[in-house]
């Protein structure tokens, strides 16, 4: 099984490409800049090489203006190009004020990720709109409960609480998307373990945020034993040291049983009703 990570003990590469990037966003930013902040699994200690992506949220003091966001998106783009691993950086840059008040719809200044490299290098991005995104109120949730500051002013001087309804609300809309025709099927593991870390969140009820390998552990404890080994199959593909291309990420190029995901997929509608 492949070792799961986190900041204080991930492989030199990927702590020296952080570093490095880190650095690189310094620069562009300069004095408007307080803070990089790392979430998701890298933060929480469940970082698996092959298959996890770097999430990271940077805040500045004000807007950015659309020569100067371009060429932070270039920069940034350029820079995660030479990346060591196969998953890329997931990376959204608001102001301190977003990042205190959680406004909801969340604006953001820019962001990063595959599917944005090529429009961002391309220059196929308008800076000049005003852009939301439905995801950032979790996203920051995770930075003020389970994040690292890698440069900049401490966490809970930068971030405001999202109200935990608010976080939960949003949260069961995406498992909503996951329940909703076959969707489960596009991503198996990580469609599986969202479910299991989803009713933990909804079980324990302790305002406590969790990560999918978390998620996992905990559905094999307490959902019903006929789905523990889809649990363990997705917990094994998340985990696995097996460089996979990425094209086979979605699957971790594995077979999966359909009728499982579907019955599981089936089993959850039931179980959120009751909630």
């Amino acid at each position: 099984m492949n070792r799961p990570q986190s900041w204080e003990n991930c492989d030199k590469d990927i702590k020296m490409f952080i570093i490095s990037l880190t650095k690189k966003i310094e620069e562009e930013l300069g004095t408007n800049l307080i803070g990089i902040y790392l979430h998701g699994s890298l933060a929480m200690g469940s970082y698996y090489r092959p298959k996890s992506d770097i999430d990271i949220i940077i805040v500045v003091g004000h807007k950015l203006d659309k020569e100067i966001a371009n060429k932070v998106g270039v920069s940034i783009a350029m820079e995660t190009h030479n990346r060591p691993t196969i998953g890329d950086v997931e990376l959204s840059i608001i102001t301190k004020e977003v990042a205190k008040l959680v406004p909801v719809p969340t604006p953001y200044e820019l962001h990063y990720s595959t599917e944005w490299a090529k429009k961002i290098l391309n220059n196929e991005v308008d800076y000049s709109l005003e852009v939301t995104d439905s995801d950032l109120p979790s996203h920051l949730t995770y930075v003020l409960q389970r994040g690292i500051c890698l440069y900049g002013q401490p966490i809970q001087d930068v971030f405001g609480q999202y109200p935990w309804k608010s976080f939960m609300d949003s949260i069961i809309y995406d498992l909503e998307w996951i329940l909703e025709s076959d969707n489960i099927l596009e991503s198996p593991y990580y469609t599986v373990l969202n479910i299991c870390r989803v009713f933990q969140l909804l079980s324990e009820n302790n305002q406590t945020v969790h990560s999918k390998d978390e998620g996992g552990e905990w559905g094999l404890l307490h959902l019903p034993h006929k789905y523990h080994a889809l649990i363990q199959q997705a917990l094994d593909v998340y985990r696995s040291s097996e460089i996979v291309s990425e094209e086979q990420r979605k699957t971790g190029g594995r077979e999966w049983n359909s009728s499982t995901l579907r019955a599981f997929r089936d089993y959850a509608r039931e179980k959120l009703l009751a909630y």
